[in-house]
């Protein structure tokens, strides 16, 4: 079960730690898993951030620069892409294997 965060602090710190990055980076792709596309504000809500963290912003970039997720500069816009998709279904294979 995750751990229920309080704080912007232990948020903060959760995003920090090494051993939770492929939770945030699949937090964030299914956050921005719609066909229309999410905002900033939309992911930080659905990840439960109080507030953007460069350690979040680090994380969008590395994701849009390896192709997993696009943001579009004139509607403020990030979407998951097909490459996302593809990345979210073997992560969802690889822990239906692990967990069965």
């Amino acid at each position: 079960m995750p751990k229920v965060l309080k704080n912007q602090k232990d948020i903060t710190n959760v995003i920090e730690q090494e051993s939770n990055r492929p939770d945030i980076i699949v937090s964030i792709l299914k956050a921005a898993n719609f066909s229309r596309g999410v905002t900033l504000a939309k992911i930080i809500e659905k990840i439960d951030l109080i507030e953007p963290t460069p350690s979040l912003k680090q994380y969008l970039s590395v994701l849009e620069k390896n192709g997993l997720l696009s943001f579009q500069k004139g509607e403020q816009i990030y979407r998951t892409t097909y490459k996302g998709m593809n990345f979210l279904q073997t992560y969802n294979r690889a822990i239906g294997l692990i967990t069965n």
